[in-house]
């Protein structure tokens, strides 16, 4: 009954109680608080507010002097929070907050105009037994002369946070602190701090800011006895190397946020954060483009539980870089199983690559993974089973298309929870894409900015979401590739018979067409093969040279165990036969002259080129190097046609992309042991040699 009285009483006060003109008063749900709030109204003074507010906000309005009087309309309220930032204030009257009995937390940042002795004097009346935060960022005192004892007015209070950011705190020295045995933070960001500060008397903070200064070395925290830091910021600051973190943090034992995201070092060595013991947190965030090399042991930490690596100039997680030794997959996450949250976002990782995936395999702990901005154009397949307790997938911001086996995907997660997809490619969600084992735990579904493709084959998916327990984030903007909203898409079940029985005619009739074209282009393969290649020789012109130049017809490329088909086939029917001179490299290069020099004379001295292409010729750096030479003569001067011989079929793995567009682009001559075959293939060699 009692709590009843009091509810009633306050809605009494609410209702009863206005709130001043310009100003709004409004319950804050985060801080169980009123709040009374007035904000850029350009006011001269405090208003009188309703005895219930406790915190006033009172943002870039125009306060030029602060005394007794200015907050004589709020003296009588129990204010425990006041913020005066950006209101012009000049002069602070030393008894200014003495009737504020009930302050907890002061914050006159943005007021540059006002000066350090203002400042000073007006501390020594803050309500000492109260009074535990106080702001004052961006007050631009230049120069530093006069930092001594400026906090003497706080002596034997229980403040223990202090916001000093965006000044000029240079050279800084702890001992300005050193009477506040209750300051547990401090933030002195962005205040021009070099490698000279002194950490002296501030060894009880449990959180120290020092993001956007110039030091460049890692200060040393154990030489100041810093000992009970649990949070540590040294992000955007000129720090070049890592190399002292691991001596100047071994003391910090309670160390558990460390926070070094962008700053220029070339590369995180081995156990940089092995020593802190009590690591939990680490981000390294937007490193520079200074940053190349992960060494292998450089994320050893057994105590490490969340991981942030994102942005970082696009780090190339591929073969390229493992093969010039610019991380290990084997180890880099080898020494921190019990990371639970990884963000590799913006940076590159290839899937594909079965070394990739596997060094994901240490994290069996793992809960939450960010794969955003990776370019990914599919999920990686029998990847997340690794991680048995997975409840977050955040894979948004890629370029990720529809994928039909989901059970290939998502097999081994029956703990997921979240499942984040938005501003993809994925235009179709079929029962296959999410198996049971994830609709089952999935309490939160984003498909946001995915074009869908809103056929008969997506009304599962519709049907679904309109019935699922799942929260499906944004729904009701997901459109189709019409603009149509998805959740308006409704085909009637005889529209979608009726599309199917058509497909199925469609499908069929193509698919006979398509086999009856298949045997016949087969059965008369080496005919038509013949008079599409006499064709593009007629079609392909090139410059006629005189006979009398050349010394050979062919320049036969080959590779040593084709040697013998050379030998046993090629020279009898060319040579032998009907009389055509080829140049064989091992029986007509010149003894002792250079052999490139070889190569390029000789070719000089053929009228065309003839490769012997198999998989053996693939491998062998030589030949690829003598094709190399043909082609480039062809494109550049046109002295020298091409007839590639394919001996074999070669594999694909072999190709590589001049060999390629050589096979595709170019008629070629098939050896067969067909016999019809075989007669069309030396009448094609002759035709193109004579």
């Amino acid at each position: 009954m009692r709590n009843i009285f009091f509810i009633i009483s306050i809605l009494g006060k609410v209702y009863t109680e206005s709130c001043p003109k310009y100003c709004e008063c409004v319950y804050e749900n985060q801080t169980s608080r009123y709040t009374g709030e007035c904000t850029g109204e350009k006011l001269t003074y405090i208003p009188k507010f309703p005895k219930y507010i406790t915190d006033v906000v009172f943002i870039n309005n125009y306060l030029y002097t602060l005394s007794r009087i200015t907050f004589r309309n709020i003296s009588s309220l129990n204010i425990t929070h006041l913020n005066l930032q950006e209101n012009r204030i000049a002069v602070i009257e030393r008894n200014a907050f003495q009737d504020l009995k009930f302050l907890v937390r002061l914050d006159i940042s943005g007021n540059n105009g006002t000066t350090l002795k203002y400042v000073r004097e007006s501390l020594h009346n803050l309500p000492k037994s109260s009074i535990q935060e106080l702001g004052l960022n961006h007050m631009l005192w230049i120069p530093l002369k006069n930092m001594s004892g400026i906090f003497d007015g706080l002596n034997g209070s229980k403040i223990n946070r202090i916001e000093l950011s965006h000044n000029y705190l240079y050279p800084f020295d702890g001992t300005w602190f050193a009477n506040l045995p209750s300051l547990q933070q401090l933030d002195i960001s962005w205040n021009s701090i070099t490698d000279d500060l002194q950490l002296s008397g501030l060894s009880n903070l449990t959180r120290l800011n020092l993001i956007g200064n110039y030091f460049n070395f890692v200060p040393n925290f154990c030489e100041y006895k810093l000992y009970k830091l649990k949070t540590l910021l040294l992000s955007n600051t000129k720090l070049g190397t890592l190399k002292h973190l691991k001596n100047h943090t071994r003391c910090l034992n309670k160390l558990e946020r460390l926070f070094l995201n962008g700053i220029s070092v070339p590369r995180i060595p081995n156990n940089a954060f092995s020593d802190i013991t009590s690591l939990k947190e680490l981000k390294l965030r937007k490193l520079s483009t200074q940053m190349k090399k992960i060494d292998p042991l450089a994320f050893n930490s057994s105590s490490l539980i969340n991981l942030r690596f994102s942005k970082c100039n696009g780090f190339l997680f591929f073969q390229g870089s493992i093969n010039h030794g610019l991380f290990d997959p084997a180890n880099i996450f080898k020494y921190c199983p019990n990371i639970e949250d990884l963000d590799l976002s913006h940076n590159v990782l290839e899937f594909t690559l079965e070394k990739i995936r596997n060094m994901f395999t240490p994290l069996k702990k793992l809960r939450v993974i960010r794969l955003r901005f990776l370019n990914l154009a599919t999920l990686p397949g029998n990847f997340f089973y690794r991680f048995p307790d997975l409840q977050e997938i955040h894979i948004d911001h890629n370029i990720l298309l529809p994928w039909k086996d989901g059970n290939s995907i998502f097999h081994g997660l029956t703990h997921l929870k979240e499942l984040h997809l938005q501003n993809n490619k994925i235009g179709m969600i079929k029962p296959t894409s999410l198996p049971a084992n994830v609709t089952k735990s999935l309490r939160v579904l984003n498909l946001t900015n995915n074009q869908f493709i809103c056929t008969c084959d997506l009304m599962w998916f519709r049907n679904w979401m309109k019935n699922t327990h799942v929260d499906i984030i944004g729904n009701e903007k997901y459109r189709c590739d019409d603009s149509t909203r998805l959740i308006d898409y409704n085909p009637t079940e005889i529209e979608c018979r009726n599309i199917i029985l058509i497909s199925t005619a469609v499908i069929g009739s193509s698919f006979c067409l398509f086999l009856f074209t298949t045997i016949l282009v087969y059965c008369c393969r080496w005919r038509i093969r013949f008079q599409i290649y006499k064709m593009r020789s007629r079609a392909r012109y090139y410059q006629q040279i005189n006979e009398e130049d050349f010394k050979y017809s062919a320049y036969v490329i080959y590779c040593y165990e084709d040697i013998k088909w050379v030998k046993t086939n090629l020279i009898p029917k060319m040579e032998e036969a009907i009389g055509v001179k080829l140049c064989i490299p091992h029986r007509d290069f010149e003894v002792g002259k250079v052999f490139i020099d070889n190569i390029v004379d000789n070719m000089n001295l053929s009228k065309t080129v003839v490769p012997v292409l198999s998989n053996n010729f693939t491998k062998n750096e030589w030949c690829l190097f003598q094709l190399n030479v043909a082609c480039s003569k062809l494109s550049k001067d046109g002295t020298v046609s091409i007839l590639p011989i394919m001996l074999e079929e070669i594999h694909f793995r072999n190709m590589n992309a001049a060999l390629y567009s050589l096979i595709k682009l170019s008629s070629y001559a098939a050896w067969s042991e067909d016999e019809n075959a075989l007669e069309l293939f030396w009448d094609q060699i002759k035709s193109h040699v004579q």
